[in-house]
């Protein structure tokens, strides 16, 4: 039998706005005032695109009073009643209208608001893209649907990214933040990749460090050296980040032009150091500690104080002397200020100044480097070259070395003969051992209180804003681009979880987050600290296996902190064993499945022998002496190897 689906009869009608009140059948109880400047705008722009439903009042004796009461398009009333306020349209514009009876009205407000599917953003993207194409400017969008320019011109940046990634947000396999990640970069082939690399775990923070590694954060030390602006003077253009439009939202384009301009003011710098007359004078972009640690290093000496700072000395003393012995040391209101100004002025005179005597200028030399914290320009003063020091103090330097050094001699000469791993695997290795670190520190607050006390006293009391664990300034969480590999590691990833957790907690401006670290209970500021510090710690490129291994301060961290190498890494063919000698392949499957299992290898062809090692480490525990940490560690089913144990 045929069922025919019928209308009952539904007058249409126009209302004047001023006889069209609110109904009490409407359903729509939350959220109605959300989006009217919107929704206003569309009606001025497209007009009423769907009727308002509506019952008449009928008076005490059963005659129409005119009014008319708005049981499905409360919304679209509030809109037209602001643009009447407004006087974009009249108080008694006439509103098209559809006529229900009293017993219908809640049934009628229900299937409006019930039935209907909100549009899928991605298609709102592609449609504001479509106007777009069509020739509309983002102004005029804006203008038309009632929202921000910047609104609209983010709608269009996301309509932009590849259609496959939007294919996948529309059924779910992106979210919305993962999607905004992939817009930094208009290259749809990068973000293809990306998505290819990250599929499994799209988070936003490891997409976008992914697909802006290399750039140049507005933020970075060289652009506050340099100055925005004066990049821009010099021609040169920055690219903005639509969704982050905070302090250092948006990168360099041109990189090279940075560089110049970055090289020209230390170059500036460098010209006045060298009019103090020093022997030499370098210019870096980094300071060049590893060199420099092995150079003697000459003081400037004190200047005597002046008469007057003596007397002025004297005098401040005993004015200090006396406010303590009427009020005590612990004085409050006027005198206790007055007591801080005296100890504050007293100890600038007991640092007094300093020069650098003709003896040191004609010995020594100066680096002119970037500030490590942003500051500007770094000068470090009174290195000596071993080849410009004096005979004594070089055969000093010489002989605490000389027996080592002769000791040493035979062995290195046979560790040149031995094979060895290349150096972007080892490059790699030491990326996944700080990114093992990175992700250990970020679990552990108590830890973290220790590494970041350790750098900072570093810093400020030895002046040396380097040797510790944690970077200065904080490098966040990327790697070296010549070790891709390692942002999607087990234990990177690890990390960004951390990390966009604490970034979905905290306040979405900077400004908010000191407050926010005043109401926090310590814990919370403790793991906070710990999260930060684990994305900023570098492992180093020391050996944690050899003499004196476990006395750098990263593997001190790593010994506390439990690391276990064997979560983070593992010895597959594509993550070491087609990729060293067989002499490695065969020492490996020696340590980590025993003798009689690499003697039954030693004669396989290297690829035959690197798939059967990688069956024999599965499991096994092993990893390379570079990511083993200082501790006593098994690896096999029964051998028990002893690594640079305390």
């Amino acid at each position: 039998m045929t069922r025919t689906i019928t209308n009952p009869a539904t007058p249409t009608i126009n209302v004047p706005l001023n006889r069209l009140y609110p109904a009490t059948e409407n359903v729509r109880r939350t959220g109605a005032e959300a989006g009217l400047d919107e929704l206003a705008a569309s009606i001025q722009a497209h007009g009423l695109l769907q009727n308002l439903n509506v019952r008449r009042e009928v008076g005490p004796r059963g005659a129409p009073t005119g009014r008319y009461f708005v049981v499905a398009g409360g919304r679209r009333l509030l809109a037209l009643r602001r643009l009447a306020a407004e006087g974009r349209i009249g108080r008694t514009a006439r509103i098209p209208c559809r006529v229900v009876e009293d017993d219908q009205a809640t049934e009628a407000s229900l299937a409006e608001n019930v039935v209907r599917v909100a549009m899928h953003p991605a298609d709102q993207f592609e449609a504001f893209a479509r106007l777009a194409n069509a020739g509309q400017l983002p102004e005029r969008i804006a203008e038309r649907f009632g929202v921000s320019v910047l609104t609209v011109r983010q709608r269009l940046r996301l309509a932009a990214v590849a259609p496959s990634l939007l294919d996948a947000y529309r059924n779910g396999e992106l979210t919305l933040d993962a999607v905004t990640a992939f817009a930094v970069t208009d290259d749809h082939e990068a973000q293809e990749r990306v998505w290819r690399q990250t599929a499994a775990h799209a988070h936003p923070a490891t997409i976008r460090r992914l697909l802006t590694e290399g750039r140049v954060l507005l933020a970075d030390r060289r652009v506050r050296l340099v100055g925005l602006a004066a990049y821009e003077a010099a021609g040169g253009v920055v690219d903005r980040d639509l969704f982050d439009l905070d302090e250092g939202g948006g990168w360099i384009a041109d990189p090279g032009l940075l560089d110049r301009l970055v090289e020209a003011r230390l170059m500036e710098a460098a010209e006045a150091v060298r009019v103090e007359g020093w022997r030499w004078v370098e210019v870096a972009r980094d300071f060049p500690q590893d060199r420099l640690w092995r150079m003697r290093r000459v003081q400037p000496e004190a200047v005597p104080l002046t008469e007057e700072q003596a007397a002025r000395q004297e005098a401040l003393a005993e004015e200090y002397d006396a406010i303590v012995a009427e009020l005590g040391d612990s004085p409050e209101g006027e005198a206790a200020d007055r007591l801080e100004t005296i100890e504050a002025e007293l100890a600038a005179l007991e640092a007094g100044e300093t020069r650098w005597t003709p003896d040191c200028l004609a010995v020594a030399g100066a680096v002119v480097c970037l500030d490590p914290w942003g500051e500007g320009v770094r000068i470090e003063r009174g290195f000596v070259r071993t080849e410009d020091a004096e005979p004594d103090a070089v055969a000093n330097d010489d002989e605490s070395a000389r027996d080592d050094d002769a000791a040493g001699s035979a062995p290195e000469a046979e560790e040149e003969r031995m094979p060895s791993m290349s150096g972007a695997l080892r490059a790699e290795l030491l990326a996944h051992r700080t990114a093992a670190l990175r992700a250990t520190l970020a679990e552990r607050p108590d830890l973290a209180l220790r590494v970041t006390t350790h750098g900072m006293a570093l810093a400020v009391i030895y002046r040396r804003p380097y040797g510790g664990v944690v970077r200065s300034p904080l490098p966040g969480t990327g790697f070296d681009a010549g070790v891709p590999g390692v942002e999607a590691s087990k234990a990177a990833v690890a990390l960004s979880v951390i990390l966009e957790r604490w970034r979905a907690a905290l306040p979405t401006q900077a400004d908010g987050l000191w407050a926010w670290i005043e109401a926090a209970r310590t814990e919370d500021v403790g793991a906070l600290l710990a999260a930060c510090v684990g994305a900023s710690a570098d492992a180093g490129n020391a050996d944690w296996t050899i003499e004196n291994g476990t006395a750098w301060p990263a593997a001190r961290a790593a010994t506390l902190g439990g690391l276990d190498p064997t979560a983070w890494w593992s010895p597959t063919r594509a993550s070491y064993l087609d990729r060293v000698p067989k002499a490695l392949i065969l020492e490996a499957v020696r340590e980590g499945a025993g003798e009689a299992a690499a003697c039954r290898l030693a004669g396989a062809k290297k690829d035959d022998m690197a798939e059967t090692a990688a069956r024999l480490l599965a499991g096994k525990g092993w990893v390379p002496s570079l990511l083993r940490v200082p501790a006593t560690m098994t690896v096999g089913d029964e051998a028990t190897v002893q690594i640079a144990a305390e």
